[in-house]
């Protein structure tokens, strides 16, 4: 039994009505419910993906990722239990709070992020529709996107990954001479719902690099760049296109500080697929604010 998509992130921010006005104004998302400090949006059928904690601080509070059922759940608990990792059952409370049904928790051993498995997510009644006069996002069996993590120990990083949790290397980037070094992975057909990458420069490891949403059309994509600009939100990658997985997409800074890349026309796992390795990460654009005229 394996993990089978990206479920759902939860963010502390200090900043969630910045949060709700990015989310709803400029990406069209919807708010599912708002209680307490805790503001839960929707972006698809489901009844929540991505969840904003009103708090001091600012970053990934969980890391929501699903399994097939409460079986694979029992499987990857007891797995990670005898790999020494303290694995806590989550309660009724914690499931209401994530609308889902069975869930454990625990602290990532590679990348140090709050990490939850969950499954039977709930479903909501009406159907989203997308705000904001955008077409919505790529989902479903997809699961909500992708995640980066920056990690310590990049082999000990693949063997957990793969070993325990189940995933499948998608491919590799290997450029700036070796200094910069990507491996992704799929656990579904999206081309991959996780990445790791060692640290370079100043970044420390255990940090969250970014989240990929992936838009339903490269009009969607070039709409919320735009808007982006106009709100004057620092970019930290332009629009480009990647060599691997061929995404079309931009990065920019959330409001808790992480990256959020916005994208579309990403290619998918096939049958009879082979991992390679690629010498730079884009084929056009993806450059850094100041590096371009």
């Amino acid at each position: 039994m394996t993990i089978t998509a990206l479920g759902y992130i939860v963010i502390e921010s200090s900043a969630p009505e910045d949060w709700q006005h990015l989310l709803i104004d400029t990406m069209g998302l919807s708010m599912a419910k708002s209680e307490g400090g805790t503001d839960h949006y929707r972006l698809d059928d489901w009844q929540q993906r991505l969840t904003i904690v009103k708090g001091a601080q600012d970053r990934i509070a969980a890391v929501g990722w699903q399994t097939r059922d409460l079986k694979g759940l029992f499987v990857l608990a007891n797995s990670l239990k005898d790999a020494g990792v303290d694995v806590t059952q989550g309660t009724s409370a914690n499931c209401q709070a994530r609308a889902c049904g069975h869930l454990i928790t625990f602290e990532d051993p590679i990348s140090k992020m709050p990490t939850e498995i969950f499954c039977d997510p709930l479903i909501a009644k009406l159907p989203f529709s997308a705000g904001a006069n955008l077409s919505g996002y790529e989902t479903g069996d997809l699961g909500l996107g992708h995640v980066v993590y920056f990690v310590e120990d990049y082999q000990a990083g693949h063997d957990f990954y793969t070993d325990l949790l189940g995933f499948h290397t998608s491919d590799r980037i290997v450029w700036d001479g070796g200094e910069k070094d990507a491996t992704f992975y799929h656990c579904n057909p999206r081309h991959h719902s996780l990445a790791i990458m060692p640290p370079f420069g100043e970044i420390p490891p255990g940090t969250f690099n970014h989240l990929m949403l992936q838009a339903r059309s490269v009009d969607d994509v070039g709409i919320m760049y735009d808007r982006i600009r106009a709100e004057n939100r620092p970019l930290i990658m332009n629009l480009g296109k990647h060599t691997n997985d061929h995404t079309e997409s931009f990065y920019f800074v959330t409001p808790s500080g992480f990256g959020l890349e916005i994208g579309c026309n990403s290619r998918t796992i096939t049958t009879g697929w082979h991992a390679k390795t690629y010498d730079a990460p884009m084929i056009w654009g993806h450059e850094a604010p100041g590096t371009y005229s």
